[in-house]
């Protein structure tokens, strides 16, 4: 993590905590009701969340490792095409851009985006990549292990070029773009930068979901971003530690991208939002239920703000309801997907414990 042990710069920061008790329910359900058509460009890598389940009844003669008897197999939408699909059960539109090989795993990943209702007429297939699998192999609610198959080098230049013009077709029809950066290839600077212009050309917004491999200059002048605490300390190269830290971290950011809005993502202490021109944070607890499994959270939250803000909803309001939202999700196993009945029934499960 470059520079992770620097010391955060020296500056007053106004930090306000906006609890549960504050927060106005009424508004909050008559926005989620708002979110509704929304069209989202969803553009990143994709793939299949692939889960193998089983039962372990005894340990190899092979190697010192458990033998699982398969009982079932999974397949879900993984990295930006779990986005997706987090938008349109939330009642939003996604139209979703990536890239799959010519394989096995890309029928796989069709048929699953088939049942989910979702179109498959902007994905762009490459047979000098393969299609992203992660498998998950599961035995009792534990996983033992995950298979990746993924190609992470850097897209051709047509291939780039088809993506162009796939989005620049779509673009003008759509409410936002989330882009998200899951550092396998397809997010490259001049792309994001080239996304960036267009949709600024359109008074459209821009939310990313950052890698923390990728250098702050591809994000240069997004709408949001949304980094989880580690990937705020890779990308502003403080170590988050205080109070004071993660907020010279999170106006790192919003200096060096000239973003509008940075929503830090912090597991159990809740989410962080900043402004840009604002030297105030303000915090958002969490209210999770019993976390079973935290992969996907991101996602969910992602799709929320976006869907939220893009309503008219103010930063607050989009990123109280994201963090609801996420609440719900780590509640589940795997990826998975949150809809608004459920946010609402923990809005209200929330709001009757204050």
């Amino acid at each position: 993590m470059a520079k992770a042990n620097g010391k955060a710069p020296q500056k007053k920061f106004r930090i306000r905590t906006l609890s549960a008790d504050q927060w106005d329910r009424r508004k909050l359900n008559r926005l989620l009701g708002k979110i509704e058509k929304k069209k989202i460009l969803v553009l990143g890598d994709i793939g299949v969340d692939r889960y193998t389940v089983g039962a372990v009844e005894r340990i190899s003669p092979e190697a010192p490792v458990p033998i699982v008897r398969v009982q079932q197999e999974n397949l879900k939408l993984g990295l930006a095409a779990n986005v997706a699909d987090n938008l349109r059960v939330l009642g939003g539109v996604p139209l979703l851009v990536g890239i799959l090989g010519k394989d096995h795993a890309a029928e796989d990943f069709k048929r699953v985006l088939k049942a989910a209702k979702i179109s498959s007429s902007h994905l762009i297939e490459d047979s000098d990549r393969c299609t992203i699998v992660k498998e998950r192999i599961v035995s009792d609610r534990q996983q033992l292990l995950r298979v990746d198959y993924e190609n992470s080098v850097e897209i051709s230049e047509p291939i780039e070029k088809a993506i162009r013009q796939k989005i620049e077709k779509i673009m003008p029809e759509v409410d936002a773009v989330i882009i998200e950066d899951y550092a396998k290839g397809l997010i490259q600077e001049r792309l994001c930068q080239n996304v960036v212009r267009l949709a600024s050309q359109l008074n459209k917004m821009v939310a990313v979901d950052p890698n923390s491999k990728t250098p702050l200059s591809f994000y240069k002048g997004v709408s949001i971003l949304t980094p989880n605490t580690k990937e705020a300390e890779y990308l502003s190269g403080i170590s988050i530690t205080n109070s004071q830290s993660l907020c010279a971290a999170g106006m790192k950011i919003v200096q060096e991208t000239d973003c509008q809005f940075l929503v830090i993502t912090r597991g159990r202490d809740g989410m962080a939002l900043f402004r840009k021109g604002r030297a105030e944070v303000c915090l958002i607890p969490t209210y999770a239920r019993e976390v079973y499994d935290v992969s996907g959270a991101g996602d969910t939250v992602i799709a929320v703000l976006v869907l939220a803000l893009v309503a008219g909803g103010e930063l607050e309001e989009a990123a109280i309801l994201g963090n609801l939202a996420a609440g719900v999700e780590v509640g589940k196993r795997g990826t998975a997907t949150v809809s608004q009945e459920e946010i609402r029934q923990f809005l209200q499960e929330v709001s009757r414990k204050i």
